[in-house]
């Protein structure tokens, strides 16, 4: 406002309202306010002063309470005292409301201008450049919080990607972002491996470093199962469990058996080139194939997007298992472990490299065949 602007005291408004006027930028350089005619209403939260679909004959000044500014029942804005509402809708002849303006408080005190007092005015240019202005001003600061949501989206999106994998983010997105993912049977690849003896070095090693081991042989699996199309489940412990997805048709699962493979072979090599000392670390890893059961699973408060059933079981057997619990077969287990299910979809080079074929007794599971490298 401009510090020389001149108001002419409006009867029975009072200094509050007079002072909304002033202090709202409208009249900024105005002589004489008299012609606007302002008028002054009261309204209770959740009274509609206006709704989307109405013709803009008006605009509003806060004068106490706040204002919500909503489409299709969501809140976009929230305008205070003093501020101008309605404004953006004049220009145009017959303009309609696409917005609904709802009193937010339990008491909204408003003034109202009618677009033909505006039009009508003497001065009536200087009144318009400053709801032009205003306008600028709202975009202004529009644009700034635009800004910084996207500065925080980008943040969340980073997060999520962080705590949650690609297929689990596309289910939830499927199911709403109020709706849990829904429950799907799926035939799926089930990948569980574990850092051979790693345990024993926790406790009598500094945390920073058992924390930098843990992040390096986690980083040497994460990224072969990604670049193989496969997804993280979950860390347990200095554990991990990964899948891919059956999408396509039946014959593409010995492609995607031989991606998982392939990741699998990348994984051992890259985690047996990290020491501790001049000890090497190894990796065991079972993989099997089957149905199994997908969605969030957990609690009213808290769940998670993860496998569940007999299959997941029976990958996360195989790799447990030891020497002790062979039954049948070369006695030597390899790094990786694959299922009967697994070996059956593997071309021909591919069962080569698991040429060992044992019989083991798995826990809570019983005898399972398996082939390892």
């Amino acid at each position: 406002m401009a510090e020389n602007a001149s108001i002419t005291p409006i009867e029975k408004l009072g200094p509050e309202y007079e002072e909304a006027l002033a202090l709202s930028g409208l009249i900024d350089d105005v002589e004489d306010t008299t012609p606007l005619e302002p008028r002054r209403y009261r309204y209770t939260e959740g009274e509609s002063i206006c709704s989307a679909g109405d013709t803009a004959e008006c605009l509003w000044i806060i004068v106490n309470g706040s204002v919500a500014i909503k489409l299709n029942g969501q809140t976009l804005f929230v305008r205070r005292r003093n501020e101008v509402i309605g404004e953006q809708h004049l220009a145009g002849n017959g303009y309609q409301r696409v917005y609904d303006l709802v009193a937010n408080e339990s008491i909204v005190d408003v003034l109202v201008i009618d677009r033909t007092n505006i039009e009508t005015h003497p001065e009536a240019g200087i009144i318009w450049r400053n709801i032009a202005k205003i306008i600028s001003i709202k975009l202004r600061n529009t644009t700034r919080k635009t800004a910084s949501l996207s500065r925080h989206l980008a943040d969340d999106t980073r997060i999520l990607h962080a705590y949650t994998n690609q297929y689990a983010l596309s289910r939830r997105m499927q199911s709403g972002s109020e709706q849990q993912a829904e429950y799907l049977i799926e035939r799926a690849i089930i990948w569980f491996s574990d850092v051979v003896g790693f345990s024993k070095f926790t406790l009598n090693t500094p945390p920073e470093r058992v924390a930098d081991i843990v992040q390096r042989f986690f980083n040497a699996q994460t990224s072969p199962v990604l670049d193989r199309g496969g997804h993280i489940d979950k860390f347990i412990g200095d554990g991990l469990m990964a899948f891919w997805v059956m999408k396509g048709k039946v014959e593409d699962a010995s492609s995607i058996c031989s991606d998982a493979v392939r990741a699998a072979e990348q994984s051992v090599k890259n985690v047996n080139e990290i020491r501790i000392g001049n000890e090497p670390l190894a990796l065991r890893i079972g993989l099997h194939i089957g149905l199994v059961v997908s969605g969030d699973f957990g609690s009213a408060t808290r769940h998670q997007f993860t496998m569940i059933g007999t299959e997941v079981n029976k990958a996360a057997r195989l790799e447990q298992i030891h020497s002790e619990d062979i039954l049948d077969g070369h006695s030597k287990l390899g790094s990786i472990r694959v299922s009967r299910e697994f070996w059956n979809e593997l071309d021909t080079v591919s069962r080569k490299k698991f040429s060992k074929k044992l019989t083991a007794r798995a826990k809570n599971i019983g005898v399972m065949e398996l082939f390892t490298n």
